[in-house]
């Protein structure tokens, strides 16, 4: 039986006891899954399958519109009936059923539990439609916590206040090792001191910010650590949603240590660089000079400026710091579509 909300038992109990049941249950099952018993009260475990073999026939019939309540005689060897209820379905959610099971009802009893469904239904079927809404809405936050966690890129999601919301397991990280970045009293703070008040002002200044001053631009910011490049930080206004009136903001923290050249090709492909452009613009955002660069190509320098003045003409770029920002900024946003994971 899966685990159910107390309110959502007191609400099924309440309304069995008002239309005089003798025990209830709550089914559903979804379009390709098993039915299942989400709870029961009053009803021994072969009453509960008899139930769910109930919701196995009529699940197929049964879409998005709500059907109206039926009668169920004789369940399992007992001869109690079952007073079968479907909840309007919400898409993305098992098909629910809210069984009342009575013993032996006659027919001036199911005209008076009827006549008292018809009367208390609508409050109880509002709530349990709130109640899927809140399972689906659950289910897409667990799926997409999960699916930020397997990117390479640090993400975290700060309240209006400046409080750490979400970090995904990147960040995580990094502010366990201390390495650039560290929690302390549920907010973001630089681990370097030179750092840290450019941080926090960047913070400050994105928070700030209210809607129509919101643009798609996302301002860089370096880290220091203790051993390999700078952190590249990236912000960003985190939009309003309808159970949130406050603002908030995103901060993306990338490792420019990682395999720089598996998180930067997709954005490379983007502006349609080439083999060795590429290969240049990936050296230089790991944070080599263009000599340096042009040593790992093998090739002159003269010849890594004439790659670098393609790059620059293809991404619209003029200097090697914007060509670093357009990366990364672009970086944040194609990312999260990549099944990233650390080296």
């Amino acid at each position: 039986m899966s685990p159910l909300p107390d309110d959502v038992a007191l609400v099924a109990g309440h309304f069995a006891r008002t239309l005089g049941a003798d025990g209830w249950a709550l089914t559903g099952t979804h379009e390709h899954g098993a039915t299942r018993c989400f709870a029961a009260d009053g009803l021994d475990d072969a009453m509960c399958a008899a139930l769910l073999q109930v919701a196995d026939r009529i699940e197929p019939g049964f879409g998005h519109h709500e059907p109206a309540p039926l009668w169920c005689d004789r369940l399992h060897a007992s001869q109690a009936a079952a007073l079968v209820i479907p909840v309007q379905r919400m898409p993305g959610h098992p098909c629910t059923f809210v069984n009342l099971v009575l013993h032996k009802p006659d027919e001036e009893a199911r005209r008076g539990i009827e006549s008292a469904c018809l009367r208390e239904w609508p409050s109880v079927a509002a709530y349990f439609r709130l109640w899927q809404s809140a399972r689906v809405a659950q289910r897409r936050i667990d799926g997409v916590e999960a699916g930020l966690n397997l990117v390479a890129i640090g993400i975290v999601l700060l309240s209006g206040d400046g409080h750490i919301v979400f970090a995904n397991d990147t960040a995580r990280l990094l502010m366990d090792r201390h390495d650039g970045i560290r929690e302390h009293r549920g907010q973001v703070q630089a681990t370097d001191r030179a750092d840290a008040a450019a941080l926090s002002t960047a913070i400050g200044y994105v928070l700030s910010q209210s809607a129509a001053e919101k643009t798609d631009r996302m301002p860089l910011l370096t880290l220091r650590r203790e051993q390999g490049p700078p952190l590249v930080t990236s912000f960003v206004c985190a939009p309003r949603s309808e159970m949130a009136d406050e603002d908030g903001a995103l901060l993306f923290f990338v490792d420019p240590g990682l395999d720089i050249h598996q998180l930067a090709e997709p954005v490379c492909k983007l502006f349609r660089l080439s083999r060795v452009e590429t290969e240049l613009a990936c050296l230089l955002a790991s944070g080599q000079t263009l000599a340096a660069a042009a040593e790992s190509l093998h090739v002159k320098l003269g010849t890594a400026r004439g790659y670098l003045k393609q790059v620059f003409v293809k991404t619209g770029s003029n200097r090697q710091v914007d060509l670093v920002r357009l990366i990364f900024s672009n970086l944040v946003r194609t990312s999260v579509h990549d099944n990233l994971r650390h080296r």
